[in-house]
């Protein structure tokens, strides 16, 4: 049962990010987190994503622009550790009521940007490197402790107004890089155990399957539509993990 449960969660996960090119995390982690627990879900996350990162990056090679990916990774080379040791030290409840904080507020976010009386402004936004780092920063912290790098990536990603596909292949850099620190952070910190890697076999037949899904659907939905479906699931699985660590407390 939990073989299936598993695979399915990741299966969701991969066809989700292989159609947005993000989102395997928003959606894996608040449900995998219901079963399993937040430590051993964000490990899990961790290294199965970093296959689904690793495949979407391939499909989208060729829009890569390294020198933007290498500016925010190297505050995510900070960030990350960080993330890790707060994960490992923390009681589970807050580390939940956080990352359903996050994922509200990256919901509500991308709700206000998509509002239809906004005015939309074509001109790209121009960033200094101090601000790529710090988007890179807060990225790998969130990753290292709850293997959720995308919302200051996407955030920074749609106010940037990258190309779909450099939109696309930039996190897919940014998550796989950021994907072997998490994995690296958290074998170093314990917290990879064996029923971690155990998970991990159960994840990624449902995440080749998903994959596939994706591949076939990509071209056949309604990408304003998904996304906005996309949103409103995350919002939902947001309240979901506040009111589990309101119980929890």
């Amino acid at each position: 049962m939990m073989f299936i449960l598993i695979a399915a969660i990741f299966a969701l996960g991969a066809c989700v990010q292989t159609i947005a090119g993000f989102g395997s995390a928003l959606v894996v982690m608040p449900i995998l987190t219901q079963f399993i627990g937040v430590k051993p879900a964000a490990s899990v996350m961790a290294i199965v994503g970093a296959t689904v990162t690793l495949t979407v990056l391939y499909q989208n090679r060729q829009g890569l622009q390294w020198r933007e990916a290498g500016r925010l990774l190297t505050g995510s080379v900070i960030g990350v550790p960080l993330g890790a040791l707060a994960l490992k030290v923390l009681p589970p409840a807050p580390v939940m009521a956080l990352l359903g904080i996050v994922l509200l507020g990256y919901g509500i976010y991308t709700l206000a940007a998509a509002r239809p009386d906004s005015t939309p402004d074509l001109t790209p936004a121009r960033s200094g490197r101090l601000t790529t780092a710090l988007v890179g920063f807060c990225a790998g912290l969130l990753g290292g402790a709850y293997a959720t790098d995308g919302p200051p990536l996407v955030i920074y990603g749609s106010v940037k107004r990258w190309s779909k596909q450099s939109f696309r292949s930039i996190l897919q850099a940014c998550f796989l890089v950021n994907g072997i620190l998490i994995v690296a952070c958290h074998g170093a910190g314990g917290l990879v155990t064996r029923d971690v890697l155990t998970y991990c076999a159960y994840g990624i037949p449902g995440m080749a399957a998903g994959l596939l899904i994706g591949t076939l659907l990509d071209r056949r939905i309604n990408h304003a539509l998904f996304h906005r479906l996309l949103v409103w699931l995350i919002l939902l699985l947001a309240a979901a993990l506040l009111a589990r660590a309101v119980i929890a407390a």
